[in-house]
């Protein structure tokens, strides 16, 4: 891995730690209080930049708990030999002071598929950490610091829209 691959990752990284530790963390509060609540179905269609490769996908999360989310992932690239990622994963969601904030983070195992010359699979581990700023109640934007670790690693952030439906 280059130094400049590792300095971009360390920067994100430091931009994402330092708005949870800007933000603050809130006391435990009220179930009527918390920007998510059980049975909550997230939805995100994102652009996805993977090192040199952009990828289109969506992201959907369903809530089992006010802070605790599963869904995961779905990324298609068409560059080279194109495939898809399909990725689960659980997610926290941190109670902050910061109204309209939702600062995540989680993991989950990824799966990627190659449909060009070649073919193949790969199973990575896929870390990650975001944030979504909601603009009304059902709609927020969204930003998420991703890796995908593995035989080869490669580190990028997904960009989108989320609606809660």
């Amino acid at each position: 891995m280059n130094s400049k691959k590792i300095a971009l990752a360390l920067v994100l990284i430091a931009v994402l730690f330092s708005t949870c530790f800007a933000a603050g963390y809130r006391r435990p509060v009220r179930r009527s209080t918390s920007l998510f609540k059980q049975g909550d179905l997230l939805v995100t269609p994102e652009l996805v930049l993977i090192e040199h490769s952009t990828n289109l996908g969506a992201n959907i999360e369903y809530f089992i708990k006010r802070n605790i989310s599963v869904g995961g992932d779905v990324l298609l690239w068409l560059e080279g030999s194109s495939g898809m990622i399909i990725s689960p994963d659980v997610a926290y969601h941190f109670d902050l002071k910061v109204d309209k904030l939702d600062l995540f983070a989680g993991v989950g195992p990824a799966i990627a598929l190659a449909f060009g010359h070649g073919g193949g699979s790969e199973i990575y581990v896929k870390p990650f950490g975001g944030v979504r700023y909601y603009f009304t109640p059902k709609i927020a934007a969204y930003f998420k610091m991703l890796a995908f670790i593995g035989s080869g690693s490669s580190f990028g952030g997904a960009f989108g829209a989320t609606f809660r439906l």
